[in-house]
């Protein structure tokens, strides 16, 4: 039976040999365990980066809508139609047309502002208080003309949202029936019409 003998320098050899391959070992071990580490900060990064940038766009869509709509919201201010209503304009554009066409009889009235029912709204109002105001207007007249001006300035030039409900008009001048018109005649006819003025304010919480 032979007996292998191992020189010291080939002993040696193994061993340096055996230090080199654990060390490989691991260093391709650790090697591994950063680069998956790496990778892993990669996608945590990468998701972080994704999550800002959905933040950034939804950030600029909002300004854009906001730039966008910012004159309209505030020429609807500016009408009264958001924010609070404006009866003094209601009054002037009233005796603004009597005087100009000579309306000596002009009685009006505006109720007390309420707020509207939610559910009687559409979900288009989500998030708004809708109030109404009715004014009541009372007028003789010489022509149909007038009141149809009556009307239409209070749409134009007075501030706030305008809806006329209705307006009832009956003939108080029998002569008008044969064609008489005298020079000096002011109440031909007589108007009775409510108006429903809306105004627009941000839902109160609770």
């Amino acid at each position: 039976m032979y007996r292998v003998t191992v020189s010291p320098e080939v002993k040696r050899s193994l061993v340096i040999f055996a230090i080199v391959l654990l060390s490989m070992i691991t260093a391709v071990a650790v090697s591994g365990m950063f680069k998956a580490k790496a990778n892993d900060e990669n996608k945590l990064a990468s998701s972080e980066m994704r999550r800002w940038k959905s933040k950034i766009d939804d950030a600029n869509t909002s300004n854009q809508i906001l730039v966008r709509h910012e004159d309209t919201f505030k020429q609807l201010k500016q009408d009264s139609i958001i924010g609070d209503e404006n009866r003094l304009s209601w009054v002037e554009v009233v005796q603004k047309v009597a005087d100009s066409r000579g309306i000596a009889a002009v009685k009006y009235d505006i109720a007390q502002q309420v707020l509207l029912d939610k559910k009687l709204l559409g979900k288009k109002y989500e998030g708004l208080d809708v109030y109404k105001s009715v004014m009541s207007i009372e007028m003789n007249f010489i022509h149909e003309g007038d009141l149809f001006v009556m009307l239409n300035a209070l749409r134009e030039e007075a501030k706030g949202l305008m809806v006329v409900d209705k307006c009832d008009v009956e003939l108080i001048n029998k002569d008008v029936n044969e064609g008489i018109i005298g020079q000096d005649t002011t109440d031909n006819m007589r108007a009775f019409c409510e108006l429903s003025w809306y105004t627009l304010k941000k839902a109160e919480k609770g």
